[in-house]
């Protein structure tokens, strides 16, 4: 495989919606750093144990060389872009987390229950970058139609 022009994608919850996104967009030559709070979760992972059923060990196996998991926010300084898949209830925590670690021109997709504006506005104040101008927030199409 060769480097995607794609970029580098941050995915923000590693959970039912987030580790087979993080798992496809590295099997397809997407740099992908994968962040989650639970240590425990992020150690299975390193070592090809997935607690997703649509994710499977030999798919951690295969994509180790693209994929990331970690929990240090740190390493999501700089991407590309961020899709954030947690819990509405952590969305606030994990954009006052990442608001300073933006850089411009970064897309931030919410697949989460939060208003993309909320979350705008949330990224600005933390980070000191102007939303669709320096930064972009979108969520899912599906959830575009949906609404």
């Amino acid at each position: 495989m060769t480097f995607s022009e794609v970029g580098t994608v941050g995915v923000v919850g590693l959970g039912d919606t987030g580790l087979p996104l993080a798992v496809a967009l590295a099997d397809s030559g997407v740099l992908t750093t994968g962040l989650d709070t639970d240590r425990a979760r992020v150690a299975a992972l390193r070592a090809g144990e997935s607690h997703v059923a649509q994710v499977s060990p030999d798919a951690l196996v295969a994509t180790a060389d693209w994929f990331e998991p970690t929990t240090d926010p740190g390493l999501l300084a700089g991407l590309d872009s961020y899709v954030l898949c947690v819990p509405g209830r952590q969305v606030e925590l994990v954009v006052d987390a990442l608001g300073p670690l933006l850089r411009r021109g970064a897309v931030v997709e919410v697949r989460s229950p939060v208003p993309t504006g909320y979350v705008a506005a949330r990224l600005a104040a933390s980070s000191g970058l102007r939303p669709g101008v320096d930064f972009h927030v979108t969520t899912p199409a599906s959830a575009a139609l949906a609404a």
